[in-house]
């Protein structure tokens, strides 16, 4: 007999930092995972916390235990460390942990597209291209990649990188600092922090701007389902099984958000609504975009590898091969 998957409340969550799954009698029969969320709960892990409530990775002879994470270049370097079998990251958070002489690798995209942006408010700025960015204040998280893309970002489209003032804040204050006018944008991201910017704007009584990186010269992909060469080596099936529950449970979540929202209500009642859903609507526009569930192409991976060489002046031979695989996705 399969074992069920099971989370525990929101309480423990705050309590202990992780979300757990699966127990029962029977899960000694099946086995047990860890995946890293890179941050705390939210829509972006619908498909995740959907499969573990429906018992779709039960079905594959998985209990799952999602965790709570630190961001994606921590998520990568830990999951190298054999501190959990898989995570979610982006392809900068794989590159730099091979350029370090790390094993994590990519198994199926997420963001077909880097979904990071810059936030500004209508009122005061009308920005419609990266040039529009000269003279501004730039603001983003200090762990943010935004300190090294966006420079590399705006050389790419002919902008003098100078001309742009980039301020690292603490990342709890970045959309107040917007609000209240101390920068001029600020990193967002789709998928996470976008409809909190909106939100915010709104009830102060002004209009958010959105200016995509990805709509100028940024072809590289952004997050995804990580694990490690260890991992992918001495458990293949268990790597088919987590991608092809995983997916699952993010094409039901697609066909019904407002179920899916009421999953993560259940177990986190500090979330709110309609952030979560649209988190997960933009979360699924991203995957969307692929032609096959967690599809990667060798090319664009190659372009990522390359962009992010030149910004982070890499000198590690990280090969194409080393960053990703989808040799494990779910069948079409």
């Amino acid at each position: 007999m399969r074992a069920l998957a099971r989370i525990v409340t929101a309480a423990t969550l705050l309590t202990a930092g992780l979300l757990m799954g699966g127990c029962g009698e029977d899960s000694r029969e099946a086995e047990k995972v860890t995946f890293n969320m890179s941050w705390l709960p939210q829509g972006s892990m619908a498909g995740v916390i959907l499969a573990i409530d429906k018992g779709f990775y039960a079905e594959e002879g998985l209990v799952v235990e999602a965790v709570r994470g630190f961001g994606g270049i921590r998520t990568a370097n830990e999951l190298d460390q054999g501190m959990f079998q898989f995570g979610y990251a982006d392809p900068l958070a794989v590159i730099l942990n091979r350029a370090n002489g790390g094993t994590a690798r990519m198994i199926g995209a997420i963001s077909d597209r880097w979904p990071a942006g810059l936030c500004f408010i209508k009122e005061r700025h009308k920005v419609e291209s990266p040039a529009d960015l000269a003279g501004m204040v730039v603001g983003g998280g200090q762990n943010s990649p935004m300190q090294v893309l966006v420079p590399a970002w705006l050389e790419k489209n002919g902008v003098d990188k100078g001309k742009v003032t980039l301020m690292q804040l603490d990342p709890a204050v970045v959309v107040a600092s917007l609000v209240e006018g101390k920068i001029d944008a600020g990193e967002c991201w789709l998928g996470n922090s976008l409809p909190l910017f909106r939100r915010r704007a709104e009830e102060a009584g002004l209009s958010l701007g959105w200016l995509a990186y990805a709509d100028f010269n940024l072809d590289i992909y952004g997050n995804g389902l990580i694990s490690s060469d260890k991992v992918i080596k001495e458990r293949p099936e268990q790597v088919r099984a987590f991608l092809k529950a995983t997916y699952r449970g993010y094409a039901a979540a697609l066909a019904d958000p407002d179920a899916a929202v009421a999953v993560m209500l259940k177990h986190y009642p500090m979330l709110d609504p309609a952030i979560t859903k649209q988190q997960l609507l933009e979360t699924g526009a991203l995957l969307k975009h692929q032609a096959r569930a967690g599809w990667m192409e060798a090319d664009r991976v190659a372009g990522t590898l390359d962009f992010l060489r030149g910004a982070y002046g890499l000198k590690a031979d990280v090969k194409v091969g080393d960053v990703f695989t989808t040799d494990y996705l779910p069948q079409p």
